[in-house]
């Protein structure tokens, strides 16, 4: 008797949608860090509007502004997660808007500093290297992505119900 091959089974369009949601949680956060760092330099001191990139004492004002649209974009993101009605796929959703916020803010961080170094920032002293738009404290980066990371941990662990078997 011959062996029967398996077929694999035709994709659902449950499957497809879900792999788009997943592919949306991972784009658009891609897409608002190029805005937020679009943003960064306009709003913080030694960008674009004011301040003086060789003032020391405004750099933790600089990172501060970077953190707290971090903050921002990672709140937005746990509300919009809170609103979503399918908890089974929260799991995923959320693995996926947290490697999106971590893609998210190393964009805003490149674009910000990309920006001033193409348009030029204010008061940028060529003898001090610091005074570069930029962050001194790396850690900053950190921010959006832990409040999705902390955001999914509180969904998953209230609302998330295991699939049927």
């Amino acid at each position: 008797m011959p062996e029967a091959t398996s077929v694999p089974a035709p994709q659902q369009p449950e499957d497809r949608g879900e792999r788009h949601s997943l592919v949306r949680w991972t784009v658009f956060p891609v897409l608002a860090g190029l805005v937020l760092g679009t943003v960064w330099p306009v709003a913080a001191p030694g960008g674009f509007v004011y301040g003086s990139g060789s003032d020391y004492a405004t750099w933790d004002e600089r990172d501060l502004v970077f953190a707290g649209l971090g903050l921002l974009a990672g709140l937005t993101m746990a509300v919009i997660l809170a609103s979503t009605r399918r908890r089974a796929a929260l799991p995923n959703r959320g693995l996926a808007a947290l490697a999106g916020s971590a893609l998210g803010t190393l964009a805003a961080w490149g674009t910000g500093v990309g920006l001033t170094r193409f348009l030029g920032s204010r008061g940028v002293n060529p003898s001090v290297a610091e005074s570069a738009f930029g962050l001194q404290g790396l850690s900053a980066l950190a921010v959006w992505p832990a409040v999705v990371a902390i955001a999914v941990l509180a969904l998953t662990t209230l609302w998330w119900v295991p699939p049927p078997d």
